[in-house]
Formats: C-alpha cells, structure tokens, sequence
C-alpha cells in the first residue's frame, strides 16, 4: 500500500526480457513447486538467522514453509485427497518465530494476495465474469502493487467477503477483513497464515490460477505503481527468480509496517515488520532487508 507523504524511491534494475516473460506466462500452470525448496537449510536454522540479523527497531514475524508440490491428474476426491496428503509431507520442516508469527499484523499489500486469489477461484467456478480490463488490474494489482486496481477490485468484488472465504478454504485462522469498511490495507493477517496460504496455493487453488498468482508474483516490478522501490527485503536478496509480494503503509496506530514474502525453489519466506513511526522508510526497509540477508545458503553435499 502506497506511503503517505513520503518521497518515491526508484530502483534501477532490468525488467525480464518479453519472451522470458510470455514463457512464464505460456506455462504458469508448470511451475515447480515443493522438492527444490528443500535442498535449503533446515527451517528452524532459517528462522533464527533471520530474526538474529533483524536490527531492535520493531517487531519481526517470520514463517517459512515448504510449497506443496503440484500432482498432475484430474481434481477428483480423490485425488485431492493424494495432494493433501503430499501436502503435509512437504512441509515437515515449517518453522517461525513463535509469538510473533502469530501475531496479527496490518496487511497492507499482502492482501492484494488473497484478493485476487479469490477472485479467480470465484471465477473459475462461475459466479462471476472477469473481462480482459479486470485480468489487467488483477496482474498490476499483484506485479506492480497497483493502489487504485486494489481499490477498484475491492469494491467490485466485495473484498472483505474475499478475505474471509479465503481464509476459511485456506484454514488461516489469524486473517480477516478490515474493521473499518474500504480500509483494504488494514485487513488482518499473521506470518504464519501467509505461510500456510502460499503453501496450499497449488493444492486449495485451481492449477491454472495457482500457476497464473505465481507468474504475477514472479515479475514483479522493482519499482511500484506510485514509485515507491520494492526491491527491499526479500525481493532484494532472495535468489534466482523468487514470487514475491512487498507491502509498506503508514500509520496505524502509530507504526509502519512494512512485510516482504517470496516463494524461492519451493521454499516460502514471510517476513512481516511493524516500526514506529519515527522509524523512517529508508531504515525500516534497510533492516528487512538486513534480516533477509542473513538466509543461510543452501548447505553443499
């Protein structure tokens, strides 16, 4: 969500060449998911160096879990029955930070995440028409971190109703919509139900959405809609071609809350930060970044 009265930032960084892009997008349904993830360092390693390497200016939540590994077939009982199954074989090695991954935190952005999920499963299923415009809006919403698609979107496709059905398939027990009505970036989510989301996309979502939620992610601009540079935390640091989201907003209740999530490999990081609001964007967008530095590498055979 965009900051209020505060300078844009700019990144400089090259964007994907188009044919990488229409590649992603040709194939969003076969993205790897799961098994990559796990070649990382344990779960519980990751969590300590990052919530170590955090500077003491604010809270810190921190989840990591693995990403259920898509199985091909039909979308059968059955069958659903064998993903969740995978599902929970694949994340043996979740790990957060206790507490504070527990803990609600204004969503800013993050819930563009569940907005637009839940606004392809409905019409996926029928109970609403998206045209080419709202497909638009949707990938700015996700990619660019478009404030007005947000909005627009929100109001359109009722979503306060969107965060609580998603919640409800996903079993995310600390997410719910804004108190105040509109107030979008004020919906409620923890680090640990952010994990838990990206985590059974490919399992709770259709495929095909799945897939088209983690292309948007993966091209993701540096820079956002209203200027503001997105390449902080895990979106500065993370390896290869992380999905990422960036959310930032000030001030509720006093405090910035800035949140960095990635899906790396088959591996998903949350990291969701909340500083006064004395702290400025430029140091609270520093020690995110610090923090996600810290991610031990990949341990070598």
């Amino acid at each position: 969500m965009a900051p209020v009265g505060c300078p844009a930032q700019h990144a400089r960084r090259a964007r994907l060449p188009s044919v990488v892009l229409a590649l992603l997008l040709a194939g969003a349904v076969l993205v790897p998911a799961g098994r990559a993830g796990a070649q990382g360092p344990p779960g519980s390693e990751l969590v300590a160096a990052v919530t170590s390497a955090y500077p003491g200016i604010g809270i810190l939540g921190v989840a990591v879990a693995h990403q259920y590994t898509p199985v091909a077939g039909s979308s059968s009982s059955a069958a659903a029955e064998a993903r969740s199954a995978q599902y929970a074989a694949d994340n043996g090695d979740t790990a957060d930070n206790g507490d504070a991954a527990a803990r609600p935190f204004p969503a800013a952005s993050m819930v563009k995440l569940f907005l637009a999920e839940d606004i392809l499963h409905r019409a996926r299923i029928g109970e609403l028409t998206l045209g080419p415009a709202d497909l638009r809006q949707l990938q700015a919403m996700i990619r660019h971190s478009d404030d007005p698609a947000a909005s627009s979107l929100w109001v359109r496709f009722g979503g306060a109703g969107a965060v609580t059905a998603v919640a409800a398939r996903y079993g995310l027990t600390g997410t719910a919509p804004p108190a105040v009505p509109g107030q979008w970036g004020q919906s409620t989510t923890t680090a640990r139900d952010l994990a838990q989301f990206l985590a059974r996309l490919p399992a709770v979502a259709h495929p095909a959405d799945a897939g088209t939620l983690m292309v948007w992610m993966r091209t993701a601009t540096p820079v956002a809609a209203d200027g503001f540079d997105q390449s902080f935390g895990l979106f500065g640091t993370a390896p290869g071609l992380p999905a990422v989201k960036q959310g930032w907003m000030c001030c509720v209740s006093g405090n910035r809350h800035l949140h960095s999530v990635a899906v790396v490999g088959g591996r998903i990081v949350v990291l969701l930060s909340e500083v006064p609001r004395s702290v400025g964007y430029a140091e609270a967008t520093s020690a995110l970044t610090t923090a996600a530095a810290a991610i031990p590498l990949p341990h070598q055979p």
